[in-house]
């Protein structure tokens, strides 16, 4: 048995790994740009190659393109009513981002009890899932470089630079005005579902954190975060069982 290529599309970058026959990760990166780039991650090892992505449809379907001429296996997730234990709270299942039920799956296969899973990407993504493993829902808010874009074209005069440090104490100029409020409000929205959640579920449950702008969530929650588990790969980890149940 052969090398396997997980891959999480996006519609400006993917993440990849590479894993070993017994799971080792023997390579990761980050793919910015065109899909082609995905050509190069195909050594001759790799017999399989699985699929996380929240990407248009075109880009998509180049990647399945470029995957088909090379003649290597594929799969690609889909949101699923059940999986591992996990149940998803939609109605209608496949209406689920993907990558937030591949998060969940992962979270809760790892801790098997109450969670709470965070993505902070180009969305702010919160998913609530109790002991028994019900998925009582979650939030889709905007992410960081999102709510930057909002100020720029919806302002006329709310214009800033480069973040400067990361902090949420309150501004002093526009600049920071501007940046550490992007994370307070991100931060906030955290606090106030962690809130919802000790209503829902209890105060006992783990809480995961993930995406581009995890680590630095987690940094800017001090002590009160110190307990929580960021992965970077959390979405790529429920690649597996996902697929295997499929």
């Amino acid at each position: 048995m052969g090398q396997v290529l997980e891959l999480d599309v996006g519609n400006t970058a993917i993440k990849w790994r590479c894993l070993a026959t017994d799971g080792a990760v023997l390579g990761s990166g980050r793919l910015v740009g065109d899909v082609q780039g995905v050509d190069e991650l195909l050594l001759p090892d790799i017999n399989l190659v699985r699929i996380a992505s929240v990407a248009h449809s075109d880009r998509e379907e180049q990647l399945k393109s470029l995957l088909v001429s090379s003649g290597v296996k594929y799969l690609v997730a889909t949101s699923q009513v059940e999986c591992a234990g996990l149940r998803s709270a939609y109605e209608d299942a496949s209406k689920l981002g993907v990558d937030r039920w591949l998060a969940m799956v992962a979270a809760f296969k790892e801790c098997r009890g109450a969670c709470v899973v965070i993505d902070a990407g180009t969305a702010l993504t919160i998913d609530v899932v109790d002991a028994h493993g019900q998925h009582q829902g979650g939030y889709i808010l905007p992410g960081i470089e999102l709510l930057l874009k909002v100020l720029n074209d919806g302002t006329g005069k709310v214009r800033f630079g480069q973040e400067r440090a990361r902090t949420i104490a309150p501004g002093i100029n526009t600049d920071t005005c501007v940046h550490n409020g992007k994370w307070l409000s991100l931060l906030g929205a955290v606090w106030l579902a962690l809130k919802e959640a000790d209503l829902i579920i209890g105060g006992r449950y783990d809480v995961f954190i993930t995406g581009g702008d995890g680590l630095a969530l987690k940094e800017l929650g001090g002590a009160a975060a110190e307990s929580w588990h960021f992965s970077e790969s959390l979405v790529l980890d429920g690649l597996a069982p996902v697929l295997t149940k499929a």
